[in-house]
């Protein structure tokens, strides 16, 4: 044992030991048969193939992790629970997702480790977009224009991304979802709009972008007609009727005419006429 102790010790430069050797090596430092790795064990690339091979033998084989689980399961604690410190410490400056990374290249992201300062660099804004995108089009499988119906703050959350939406965008997940997808979307095209999104001067602005959107874009009514074609209802099928309470007390008239000040407001908008209910077609309906 000592020899071949003093061999591994020697084969700094050679080419890297097989794998059983490797293990070997592993298991007889975790186990206390070897106080530590040989000298130089995990330097350059010859290094890192050796802590690649220690890493995915740790993982699969000795705590049967499944790969996919990795993200939700590794922590620096697990490495000095297993004999890895050294390894951690000189060759990925104790960052696990250096590790994983090197086990297995470009199989996860950095944001599914929560990497320390990850999202204070000059580039967070562009990572918080790539986070964004695979959050929703690979692991949720969110159409894109679903991703109003389908993604809210709790999808972030989910997927331990509230560290970004706190750091990045100020709790928001709607700027977000609007760094990710620049135009996109409309704010109140959500379930839950930005607080204080309806309230004051702001509020109504909002409000009259909000309107003219449901009018003209969603609804294809003219300028003309939207007294009388836009109502109530309208406004609460398409998700704003927040907005009604919020700015209007309720009343559909009101934001049509925050939102078209110069149209006459009609004194009764004709409506579509409804069926007076009388005693004659209420018997004529139960018969």
């Amino acid at each position: 044992m000592v020899t071949e102790l003093k061999r591994l010790d020697a084969e700094t430069t050679a080419p890297g030991l097989e794998r059983a050797e490797v293990i070997q090596v592993y298991e007889e430092v975790f186990g206390g048969r070897r106080r530590r790795f040989p000298n130089n064990f995990f330097h350059g690339e010859t290094g890192r193939a050796r802590a690649a091979i220690i890493t995915r033998y740790l993982l699969e084989e000795k705590l049967n992790i499944a790969v996919a689980d990795i993200p939700r399961t590794i922590h620096k604690k697990l490495f000095y629970e297993n004999g890895l410190t050294w390894m951690l410490g000189s060759c990925f400056d104790w960052s696990p997702y250096k590790a994983i990374n090197n086990a297995y290249p470009n199989r996860f992201h950095k944001w599914q480790f929560n990497v320390k300062g990850m999202w204070q660099g000059p580039d967070r804004f562009k990572l918080a977009a790539e986070a964004t995108r695979w959050m929703i089009e690979e692991v949720e499988g969110v159409a894109v224009n679903d991703i109003p119906s389908r993604i809210s703050a709790t999808t972030f959350g989910k997927h331990n991304l509230r560290g970004m939406l706190s750091v990045c965008f100020r709790g928001s997940f709607f700027r977000a979802i609007e760094n990710a997808y620049p135009g996109r979307f409309h704010p109140w095209e959500f379930r839950n709009v930005p607080k204080n999104f309806w309230q004051g001067e702001q509020g109504l602005a909002n409000a009259r972008k909000a309107t003219r959107w449901l009018c003209e874009e969603k609804l294809g009514v003219t300028r003309e007609r939207v007294f009388q074609d836009v109502t109530y209802h309208l406004f609460r099928e398409h998700g704003l009727g927040g907005m009604l309470t919020g700015c209007f007390s309720g009343s559909s008239i009101q934001a049509l005419h925050n939102a078209y000040p110069d149209l006459m407001v009609p004194k009764h908008p004709k409506r579509k006429p409804r069926r007076r209910r009388t005693i004659e077609t209420v018997k004529l309906t139960v018969r």
